[in-house]
């Protein structure tokens, strides 16, 4: 850990439940467009090529890898707009180097300025990542998640096992080639004993070079259907049933203005996860995080349930 990390690391956030009070007043009776969760991409270098992903495709541009004063000044305009919730992402985010600085140093100064900070990696690094939580990427158990991410599956198994962090889930992108799987990975990750649970989304086709995966509405519908059953039989789906249910059609409404997003070369977009990444489609939407935390400004109890278990469950 940096020094300098170090010495000024201090929590700024000492209650969550009067912090979240004042974030919600501010949005719901003051009419404030505060948002709520922030997307920072570090870098698009990755050490796979998964077929769902055009980032890694991305990682020769010229600014792919963000420098550390760039995303100390990303993170400040996030502070000042209000937002709660930092999640980092790539490529292939643990891979981010800038000098002496690693991508453990950005998390600890995020989390002396914001309420959670979160992880999304591709399982292949050691875990001990400093976040409050810390998302694995697993698309199903070898055969398929190998097809799909570059024969990366023993070793993320490996260092699953390994772990010590106290809060890792699993995220999976359902696409045409994995979600007859499903029921096989929620049971994996039932039996696993340092996973917490199971987080899902559908394939979105940003149509950048990356492999076609997209689900036909009859297939969305049908793996809905089987998250359901397999969620009312007690496997560790943390997505919630009403917003589950949304995406059928995606029937849903969406809040976007409480998202932000930061990409490697520094720019902020306000929005929609997609402004600034890709051709944005709403009928293909699979972002389930957006439904939940839309969910969440709506005040729905399933999505506000599925938040608390996510980030503030301790």
């Amino acid at each position: 850990m940096n020094k300098n990390i170090k010495r000024n690391l201090k929590p700024s956030h000492l209650s969550w439940p009067l912090d979240l009070s004042w974030f919600f007043l501010q949005r719901k009776i003051l009419e404030r467009k505060i948002p709520l969760l922030a997307s920072f991409k570090v870098t698009y270098r990755c050490n796979l090529a998964c077929r769902a992903c055009p980032f890694h495709l991305r990682s020769d541009d010229q600014e792919a890898p963000i420098s550390w004063n760039t995303a100390i000044g990303a993170l400040e305009s996030l502070r000042r707009s209000g937002v709660r919730v930092v999640v980092f992402e790539g490529g292939e985010p643990l891979l981010w180097r800038d000098g002496s600085y690693r991508l453990h140093d950005l998390v600890l100064y995020a989390r002396a300025h914001f309420l959670r900070v979160a992880v999304t990696t591709n399982g292949t690094l050691p875990l001990d990542v400093p976040s409050h939580t810390l998302w694995v990427s697993l698309d199903g158990l070898k055969e398929t998640h190998d097809y799909l991410r570059s024969d990366s599956f023993d070793q993320i198994c490996s260092n699953i096992k390994k772990t010590r962090h106290p809060r890792v889930f699993i995220h999976c992108t359902l696409n045409r080639r994995n979600w007859r799987n499903v029921d096989d990975l929620a049971k994996w990750v039932h039996e696993m004993p340092t996973l917490k649970g199971l987080t899902v989304q559908f394939f979105y086709p940003y149509n950048q070079g990356e492999e076609d995966l997209s689900v036909s509405p009859e297939e969305r519908r049908a793996v809905i259907i089987k998250l359901l059953e397999l969620k009312k039989s007690g496997l560790p789906i943390l997505n919630s049933v009403g917003r589950l249910k949304a995406m059928v059609d995606n029937s849903w409404r969406c809040h976007d203005d409480i998202l932000i997003n930061v990409d490697p070369d520094g720019t902020i977009t306000k929005g929609c996860y997609v402004k600034s990444r890709g051709e944005i489609n709403c009928d293909a939407c699979g972002f389930t995080p957006v439904a939940e935390a839309s969910g969440a400004l709506d005040f729905f109890p399933g999505s506000l349930y599925a938040g608390w278990r996510l980030f503030l469950k301790t």
